[in-house]
């Protein structure tokens, strides 16, 4: 099985909530091989609402028909559809393949090397929204805020390559700093599960932070 135990830790999960192994058949009919990572995060994680439903959203097996694409897989979409997410049908057989990311569903452009990146980064968005502890709306910050933050918290290490552009951050594995490019400033939001490292965060980015 795929370790999740990052994306667990942020959201507190404990225990399995996923589609069974009858639900995921249905999209193995209509693609045949499926990646295996894909599988695990369907089989153990496909079901929590608040990773996979918060603002953007994974597509429920019953619901793959209706993002029924030639070339790819498609797996997420962007909360109104302005970009979706999928792996592409050559790709299906690998055990961890490439995500790639399209506005139109005709141009397609790779986002991310391998689907367990894409997931935790996924987890990571989605938790800004979803977490108990959070700010109540995004903020305003510079450059110099941004070096700031880069200085003093430990970088992810996983970005959204061509949506957006999204960075994350935090010193705990149940918290998470998010940092969106906007034009020639950024938008800041952050959050996590445990008060008192919430209450550690907003000390520091509060400061920092216009509220938008």
């Amino acid at each position: 099985m795929t370790d999740f135990t990052m994306i667990k830790q942020l959201f507190r999960i404990t225990k399995r909530n996923g589609f069974s192994h009858d639900e995921i058949q249905i999209i193995k009919n209509n693609f045949g091989a499926l990646p295996q990572v894909f599988i695990d995060y369907y089989l153990e994680l496909g079901k929590d609402e608040r990773l996979n439903h918060t603002q953007d959203y994974l597509i429920k097996p019953e619901q793959i028909q209706y993002f029924k694409h030639s070339e790819y897989l498609i797996f997420y979409c962007e909360n109104q559809r302005v970009c979706v997410w999928g792996i592409h049908k050559n790709d299906l057989f690998k055990s961890n393949p490439p995500v790639y990311m399209s506005y139109d569903e005709k141009v397609w452009e790779k986002d991310f090397e391998t689907l367990t990146d894409f997931f935790h980064a996924m987890a990571y968005l989605q938790s800004v929204f979803a977490l108990e502890y959070g700010c109540e709306s995004f903020y305003s910050i510079e450059q110099t805020d941004l070096d700031f933050i880069r200085e003093n918290f430990n970088n992810k290490g996983i970005s959204f390559q061509h949506w957006i552009g999204i960075e994350f951050y935090g010193n705990y594995n149940d918290s998470i700093i998010t940092v969106l490019k906007n034009n020639d400033s950024f938008d800041l939001i952050y959050a996590s599960s445990d008060r008192e490292h919430f209450d550690e965060m907003d000390r520091v980015l509060s400061k920092l932070a216009v509220e938008k």
